[in-house]
């Protein structure tokens, strides 16, 4: 019962970290990232770190094995119950507390996932500082060389990457297209991540790096728009 109920905590107590920490990041990359917060690899790792094992009583075949394997059953993997036991053990800190375990357990949680995931926490702390005064990558690129008449496209593409390590997922590929400026399909970036959104910006990002391409094409734009000043004064 305690697993049972561990299990169900930690899924709200991430689920609360990531949404508090990661505002801007698409619901999608979220879920993995709970993922890679609550699976058995990861809760095995941490019921290891405070040497819980030496407070477990263990069946004599499962005390005796040394390499935390996939068994033939579950009942018989070590992972899986060392997993299953710090879920047990988070659900007996809270449940040992009625007032204030509860927040004992975010507390030390949050701390301990903070050490697994703590790059991602370092850029969605950047992120949330500078959203409010910082236009996104697609946003910034529009803005320096699109007018009427010149769009970019943003499409998934046949070519994929590895799977990520951290929650074995595929990610995606979008390329940036720009059709205007006397060009059609030309290249512009490449991106790739768990998300099509989020690839769509690293394709963005890539173009914004590309000094020589961005320079030809705005000052394309700004001798359109001078332009377009000269034509409107004369009318």
């Amino acid at each position: 019962m305690l697993e049972w109920m561990g299990d169900a905590w930690l899924e709200v107590l991430a689920t609360e970290l990531i949404a508090r920490t990661f505002r801007h990041l698409p619901s999608g990359r979220c879920s993995q990232m709970r993922e890679r917060l609550v699976k058995n690899t990861t809760l095995a790792k941490y019921f290891e770190l405070y040497n819980l094992q030496s407070r477990a009583i263990l069946p004599i075949e499962l005390a005796e094995r040394t390499n935390p394997g996939r068994g033939t059953s579950a009942d018989k993997d070590l992972l899986k119950t060392r997993s299953d036991m710090f879920e047990a053990y988070v659900a007996a800190v809270i449940r040992d507390d009625p007032e204030n375990g509860t927040q004992t357990a975010v507390n030390w949680l949050k701390a301990l996932w903070g050490r697994s995931i703590k790059d991602e926490v370092k850029r969605a702390e950047s992120n949330n500082n500078e959203a409010t005064s910082k236009r996104s990558p697609k946003d910034e690129l529009a803005a320096r060389i699109v007018v009427p008449g010149v769009r970019i496209r943003y499409e998934k593409t046949g070519k994929r990457d590895k799977k990520d390590k951290h929650v074995n997922q595929q990610k995606f590929f979008v390329s940036a297209y720009l059709d205007g400026w006397g060009e059609k399909d030309k290249f512009l970036g490449g991106g790739s991540a768990l998300s099509v959104k989020e690839a769509g910006q690293k394709a963005a990002e890539e173009a914004l790096r590309n000094r020589k391409l961005l320079q030809g094409l705005e000052s394309k734009k700004k001798a359109f728009l001078e332009a377009r000043e000269k034509a409107a004064a004369l009318e």
